[in-house]
């Protein structure tokens, strides 16, 4: 057998981590001699303890990881190189290091889904070499971000889904169902992840999306062409959301992701809503739901061909789905109401 030492250290490296029951199992001795060995390591600066309870385990010892453990720490940043990444550890690892019990227990729950979703999406989709995280406790929130430096996550979509431009992909990606990795993703992670956040914000290609849902707000911005993908997630600490409420509002009784919501403006900028194949590929993929909210907001026209298409050709195709528009103005309201009455 080798050396218990050489076995520990390979493992950790391999796995991320190691903790005293899979070492007692692996090497067929007593939880308390597996203690015994890892703390020496700990002693010896090879490891770093992360937890203090049964569930707690070992990550070997870095200069990164041993400076962002220090005491009192308020932010937590790294470089991860992009390969074996698991996201639960990397998290459990931040997580240790910042002062995370500061939020309240809910807040922290939605605060590692969202993390983990985040870079779970990085890991797999950006074919990024290195991903940077950082996640912060300040005085009244907790937030993070997650950037990579690979293809981008509108231009991914966009080429995966043979799609016309960035927007276009913007809107799949809100939509909730579609993903590029069907065998292993079901899409939801983006959707929910922007539900959870008071703040989300992605940056990609030249797009800037910011979700405010403190305002129930969408808001885009042009911004100078950027390479790969920072996603910012930003939660009040005291927030009285839970993960089950915001699931809640888009699932249905089956807990079966079953609602979205569709904002229009974000489909093109600065364009007329007019033709047929506009609405097509706005409603494309929209059949997997039980419910779809059309948010109008800001929308000041719509052509008779573009709400025909949506409001009576789509229905009629899929009866049992309600679409329910919000936040309309007189004139889309007049369009709406005449494709509903079959109008053409």
């Amino acid at each position: 057998m080798n050396n218990i030492n050489d076995i520990i250290l390979q493992d950790a490296k391999k796995h991320g981590k190691i903790d005293t029951g899979s070492l007692a199992k692996k090497c067929a001795i007593s939880r308390q001699a597996a203690h015994s060995y890892l703390q020496k390591l700990v002693n010896n600066n090879k490891l770093i303890k992360i937890g203090s309870t049964r569930g707690a385990y070992y990550v070997i010892r870095t200069k990164e990881t041993a400076a962002a453990l220090q005491k009192d720490n308020k932010v937590y940043k790294a470089r991860l190189l992009n390969k074996n990444l698991q996201e639960d550890i990397v998290y459990d690892k931040a997580a240790y290091t910042i002062p995370i019990k500061k939020l309240q227990s809910n807040a922290r729950r939605i605060a590692r889904y969202a993390f983990t979703e985040m870079l779970n999406n990085a890991i797999e989709h950006s074919n990024s070499s290195y991903i940077n995280i950082s996640l912060n406790i300040t005085k009244n929130a907790f937030e993070f971000d997650v950037i990579d430096n690979g293809i981008g996550i509108f231009e991914h979509v966009r080429k995966k889904l043979r799609l016309h431009d960035d927007y276009e992909a913007l809107t799949e990606i809100l939509k909730g169902k579609n993903t590029t990795m069907p065998s292993r993703h079901s899409g939801e992670g983006i959707f929910f992840t922007s539900k959870a956040a008071d703040i989300f914000s992605i940056e990609s290609s030249k797009i800037h999306l910011i979700i405010n849902n403190k305002i129930d707000d969408i808001f885009i911005e042009d911004i100078k062409y950027k390479k790969g993908t920072k996603v910012s997630f930003n939660i009040n600490k005291n927030s009285k959301k839970t993960i089950a409420d915001i699931f809640n509002q888009y699932t249905d009784k089956d807990y079966k992701f079953s609602t979205t919501k569709v904002y229009i403006k974000l489909y093109h900028q600065n364009i007329e809503y007019i033709s047929r194949s506009q609405a097509r590929r706005l409603t494309a993929g929209l059949d997997k739901f039980k419910t779809v909210v059309l948010d109008f907001n800001r929308v000041k026209s719509v052509g008779q061909a573009f709400a025909d298409e949506i409001f009576r050709v789509f229905k009629a195709s899929y009866p049992k789905i309600k679409i329910q528009p919000i936040n309309y103005c007189k004139a889309v309201d007049f369009m709406i109401k005449r494709a509903q009455k079959g109008l053409t």
